[in-house]
């Protein structure tokens, strides 16, 4: 009688991240989406109430506002899982120096002239000049635009950029 590989029969795990949040307890899965490029939901979500939870939040379970706090945790973990920066205070302070920083290279060209691209590549670059560990990410977090957008955009800049010598 044959045996059975161990190794083969028990399928790999998916890739699952957790988040405990008012004696609640979010779980998200992804199934199929190693090596994709494209930033995607998890195949699953898990709430749970936790075991340490409060009676009051027992006796509650899982109503609908416990359903909309949960939207933040699963973008955080959707965050995490494609290495994007997450709403941590960090990131949105990030994010609003961004803005920020924008508006005022803007106003500095006029708002209606030609430069979008160069204030981004100037934004990057400080960016990544003070160490932050994903200046493209939270550039993308905070233009709404996606990671192949902002690096097209950045190629136009470099490539248009006047040569210092």
């Amino acid at each position: 009688m044959a045996q059975k590989n161990r190794l083969h029969s028990v399928p790999d795990p998916s890739p699952e991240l957790s988040r405990r949040h008012d004696g609640f307890v979010v779980t998200a899965r992804w199934h199929a989406h190693a090596g994709s490029s494209a930033i995607t939901g998890p195949d699953e979500v898990i709430i749970r109430v936790a075991e340490d939870a409060v009676p009051e939040v027992r006796t509650r379970g899982i109503t609908s506002a416990v359903l909309h706090r949960t939207g933040r945790q699963v973008d955080d973990m959707v965050a995490e899982f494609h290495d994007l920066p997450s709403v941590g205070a960090y990131q949105v302070m990030v994010r609003r120096y961004i803005e920020r920083r924008l508006a005022q290279l803007a106003r500095a060209r006029g708002a209606t002239a030609d430069g979008f691209e160069a204030d981004l590549l100037e934004v990057f670059e400080d960016l990544a000049g003070r160490g932050h560990r994903d200046p493209l990410g939270a550039l993308a977090t905070a233009t709404g635009r996606s990671r192949q957008a902002l690096e097209r955009l950045l190629d136009m800049a470099r490539r248009t950029e006047p040569d210092p010598y």
